[in-house]
């Protein structure tokens, strides 16, 4: 084999300078760089465990306390739902409920409007009422305050509000709670 020319071997060499690391960068860099990336992702995860471990273990004493309120919370029903004896009577729970609840915000003119309750799973009935009044700000945010921290379970599922000619803000919307049915 014939000896290669100056020009030739310095271009071997240069294309050895510019392959090898290319080379090196694709079969060593890039998969030790991967790795680092998921061992630090598997470190966080690791590391949330611990921390969610740590807090069991030191919260643990208090656990079975907490446990057995929550389960007397949840049994009590009675505090979350409206009770009555038919539908009609879970449906005027809620109205009543929501009327005296408007009132005591501020709001004036307030009308109910209700609505066929609907059975659903659990022994549960869906009731839902619409709310029509009228007052200022105050007596809206309060109103609405009462309803979302309130003792009962309700969904406020539609809300307009609109000026009306004398300042006020016209207020309707439709409120929708649940009632477990007792036996007469």
């Amino acid at each position: 084999m014939s000896a290669l020319a100056r020009r030739d071997q310095r271009a071997l060499w240069l294309g050895a300078l510019i392959i090898v690391p290319v080379f090196a960068w694709r079969t060593v860099i890039m998969p030790a760089s991967a790795w680092v990336v998921r061992t630090d992702a598997r470190a966080e995860v690791a590391a949330g465990l611990l921390a969610r471990e740590q807090t069991l273990l030191r919260d643990g004493p208090r656990l079975p306390a907490q446990l057995a309120k929550a389960r007397r919370l949840l049994s009590d029903d009675s505090a979350y739902l409206f009770t009555a004896t038919d539908t009609v009577g879970a449906t005027a729970a809620l109205a009543a409920w929501l009327s005296g609840t408007a009132r005591a915000a501020g709001l004036a003119n307030v009308r109910i409007e209700t609505a066929p309750a609907i059975s659903v799973p659990g022994g549960l009935l869906s009731v839902q009422v619409d709310v029509q009044g009228s007052g200022d700000t105050k007596a809206l945010a309060e109103w609405l305050a009462t309803v979302e921290r309130g003792p009962r379970l309700v969904t406020v599922e539609r809300l307009d509000v609109a000026t009306s000619g004398d300042g006020s803000l016209a207020v309707s919307a439709r409120v929708r709670g649940f009632a477990q049915e007792r036996a007469r």
